[in-house]
């Protein structure tokens, strides 16, 4: 039987249990299952969910769980990992996640052989998505707590999400905001669009460096939407070189050239920062070379 467990500081004192949990995001379906099968314990000791938690308590959540992905037996290329979260590169031309768990073949499966190889009994818990031609970071959660907070992180935009991308030609301004909104395209299926009654967008880029017919650049999402980079990117006229469905040019790389280069949190249990950066891949080097 495995176990989350936290370190109770000032911030949580005179809590419950259950309050302890609706702060950190947790639903009230895992809050009920918690409850009903008793796996809440202070200092080892079990305690149902209306106990006041102390500074310095140890609270612990009993862990039942089974990996539920396929695995897929091929290298794992991990970046950072400890006990509540795995951080991995994801390949090119692979999928996050497929569309239903019977299915293999995408970085879920990766992880779920990796877990089933270190005898990890954990359900994959992906936080974000990239594309499939996108290569770079992505976070995983190893447990229901870790993955409530890393979500409320996302969704407040407490995780720095930053990426290099090659663009087509040199920008007139070397950095500012893209600040337009985004909406599904109702004409080409899995493309967006800039729409007045989309949803806001803001993406922050920094010249990196100017080549004589594209410029590498770092791009900071302020917003997550889908393809944000890529339409954004082709709004202004520089769109990514190899992205096809945006107008970028195919004859020097033949996919998208965008990575997922850095991320910088607050870690949601232990409490410090963490900034992780990440390789570009060797198709991307050459081109910066």
């Amino acid at each position: 039987m495995e176990y989350i467990k936290i370190k109770i500081n000032l911030e949580y004192k005179n809590k419950t249990i259950k309050e302890f949990l609706k702060i950190n995001n947790v639903g009230r379906g895992k809050v009920e299952e918690i409850r009903v099968n008793k796996t809440s314990f202070i200092n080892n000791i079990y305690q149902p969910l209306e106990t006041i938690l102390k500074e310095n308590d140890i609270l612990s959540f009993k862990i039942a769980e089974e990996i539920d992905y396929k695995c897929l037996n091929e290298k794992l290329d991990i970046v950072y990992e400890d006990d509540y979260l795995l951080i991995v590169n994801k390949p090119l031309n692979m999928l996050v996640h497929p569309d239903n768990k019977e299915k293999n073949g995408t970085l879920v499966n990766l992880v779920a052989n990796y877990y089933k190889q270190n005898n990890i009994n954990r359900k994959v818990r992906y936080l974000h998505r990239l594309d499939k031609e996108t290569t770079g970071l992505v976070i995983f959660a190893k447990d229901f707590l870790t993955e409530a907070i890393m979500l409320k992180k996302l969704e407040e935009n407490l995780i720095t999400k930053q990426y290099i991308g090659i663009v087509e030609g040199k920008l007139t301004n070397k950095n500012g905001q893209i600040k337009a909104s985004i909406a599904t395209d109702r004409h080409i299926n899995n493309k967006m669009c800039i729409s007045k009654t989309g949803k806001k967008a803001i993406t922050k880029y920094e010249l990196i460096k100017e080549y004589e017919n594209y410029s590498s650049v770092l791009f900071t999402l302020i917003t997550g939407r889908t393809h944000q980079i890529r339409i954004h990117t082709s709004y202004i006229n520089h769109p990514l070189l190899g992205d096809v469905l945006y107008g970028g040019n195919t004859k020097l790389i033949n996919r998208v050239a965008l990575h997922s280069f850095r991320l910088k949190f607050v870690h949601p249990i232990l409490k410090t920062q963490l900034e992780i950066e990440n390789k570009l891949p060797f198709d991307m080097q050459q081109l910066l070379k």
